[in-house]
């Protein structure tokens, strides 16, 4: 229900969510000095919409738990119920990429897509081996803000020490390709041409999105969930 009511609030479609996010000229700024660009938290929803477009909508969605859940849920549309797998029942991350295996092996006939936060996949990166090996065309969308984000929500005092819930970046993407995976590193809405680029190809082999995006200060629908924790 709640997923649903986020995804009828703006009653807008996708490609126009989109438009309207990058044409407001939204900051980017650089991240400690390096030369890419790390893009707001408004990316986590532009990079949602943007791929709902790009992907045969004849497809299996399964959602790790995580504070990005709220993005792919309400902007990756689904043909029906048998195309929705959310694994927020265990309230545990990892879940999500097992999950996908299971709707790809499932359901052979739909593309299946695996969203999941940093944290989830490093948790549950063994299983990328066993996407590589049965060969399945999984399309696996990370979204990359270096931190356990539904952590940060329990740690808003200034004196607490964020370090353990937050951690360097990673080239999730690199990781991919040394799985024998692909891999692309997205930081701007046109990196995700190389998404159509896959989809139109032979897809013999996995694509791991690495999807960076900035922290979005703690999602909403986990902070309602978190009050009084």
């Amino acid at each position: 229900m709640l997923f649903s009511a986020l995804a009828m609030s703006d009653r807008i479609t996708p490609a126009t969510f989109t438009t309207r996010w990058c044409s407001r000229g939204n900051p980017v700024r650089p991240r400690d000095g390096g030369s890419y660009v790390w893009f707001p938290s408004g990316f986590f929803t532009v990079s949602s919409a943007t791929l709902d477009t790009i992907l045969p909508a004849e497809r299996t969605v399964s959602v790790d738990s995580g504070n990005f859940m709220g993005y792919p849920s309400a902007y990756l549309t689904v043909p029906d119920h048998f195309g929705f797998c959310f694994t927020q029942a265990f309230q545990s991350i990892g879940l999500g990429l097992a999950s996908a295996i299971g709707t790809a092996l499932a359901q052979p006939d739909r593309l299946p897509v695996a969203t999941l936060g940093d944290g989830g996949f490093l948790m549950g990166i063994s299983e990328l081996e066993t996407v590589v090996r049965l060969k399945l065309p999984l399309v696996i969308v990370i979204y990359n803000d270096s931190a356990y984000g539904a952590e940060v929500h329990h740690f808003t005092d200034p004196e607490m020490d964020r370090s353990i819930v937050t951690f360097p970046e990673t080239d999730l993407a690199a990781i991919a390709r040394g799985c024998c995976a692909d891999g692309v590193t997205v930081r701007t809405p046109e990196d995700l041409d190389a998404v159509g680029n896959w989809v139109e190809g032979s897809r013999d082999r996995p694509l791991v999105i690495d999807a960076k995006v900035s922290s979005d200060g703690g999602s909403w629908w986990l902070a309602e969930a978190f009050k009084g924790h």
